[in-house]
């Protein structure tokens, strides 16, 4: 009885830790899409206020973006770790942890695309007062430093980052090159590229600006346009995937003696290995198939 208390209670923080990682992923998805691409007013301050609201996601998306390898390296070992101490097998152990623990990276990279989707929409708003700054006679330093304390996180904190360095006289080149790198995305190196180009042969840039404004705009939309499309594909594929190990969780729960005795003899063992690297080789071709959006 103890037995099956214990196992219970090992898939029930499972459970809540991936549908905690998911409800986070679907706050970080309201906070962003009730804001609206490029538009600014009391939806999108309330949005900003949102996210503040929830700091432990950008701790964990922070941490995920900057020491992926160290956290997938701490998850994996949690998880076997504790299936282990629960089955006494170690191949069996292995098999569930690696399946649970890709679910639970995919989550993880669920949150760093709100990140990059927040981050985008703020980017819009950022050239768009950037063209106007740069018409009122304003420069590149000025601007980073008075729209630091205009945006709220994520940009917030990388404008004000950006604009200390330049106090601390770091070429615009080098502050630039960092914000790009702390922003990870592909639409901030496109405004770093622009910026950093400009500043070496010179021109108008205020319609480069607006060019790289407008492309963001565009690819905003149809990342949303995809992922509207694939939705019901990916969700699909997730629940296909899943639901053998499901099965195999449950009967080690209800039919634990049976289970770990099968898994131990020589067939059993061949067994499991085989299932196992095809459980885990379709679980990550359905995600790639069912991934268009990224």
């Amino acid at each position: 009885m103890n037995e099956i208390l214990a196992s219970i209670i090992f898939i029930l923080s499972v459970a809540f830790l991936l549908f905690g990682l998911r409800n986070i992923a679907s706050i970080c998805s309201s906070v962003l899409y009730s804001s609206g691409i490029g538009i600014s007013g009391p939806g999108k301050h309330d949005s900003e206020k949102n996210y503040r609201k929830i700091g432990i996601t950008e701790i964990i998306i922070n941490k995920w973006r900057t020491r992926k390898k160290a956290l997938i390296s701490i998850i994996l070992f949690v998880l076997i770790l504790c299936a282990y101490l629960l089955s006494r097998n170690f191949i069996f152990s292995l098999f569930i942890s690696v399946c649970l623990g890709i679910y639970i990276f995919d989550l993880l990279n669920s949150l760093e695309e709100k990140r990059k989707d927040l981050l985008n929409n703020q980017l819009i708003e950022f050239l768009n007062n950037m063209a106007v700054m740069l018409k009122a006679g304003n420069t590149i330093r000025a601007i980073f430093k008075s729209s630091a304390s205009i945006f709220k996180e994520p940009l917030g904190a990388y404008l004000k980052e950006t604009a200390t360095e330049l106090e601390l006289n770091f070429t615009l080149d080098e502050a630039l090159d960092r914000f790009s790198q702390k922003c990870g995305s592909r639409e901030a190196d496109l405004l770093v590229s622009s910026l950093k180009i400009n500043n070496k042969i010179g021109g108008d840039l205020i319609p480069v600006i607006d060019n790289v404004a407008e492309s963001i705009r565009y690819n905003l939309k149809l990342k949303s346009k995809i992922r509207t499309m694939s939705i019901q594909s990916r969700y699909s594929g997730s629940i296909i995937s899943i639901f053998p190990v499901i099965v195999l969780i449950l009967m080690f729960i209800f039919k634990k003696e049976s289970v770990i005795g099968y898994f131990s003899t020589g067939i059993g063992i061949t067994l499991l290995i085989i299932g196992g690297i095809m459980e885990i080789t379709g679980i990550i071709i359905i995600k790639k198939i069912t991934d268009i959006s990224r």
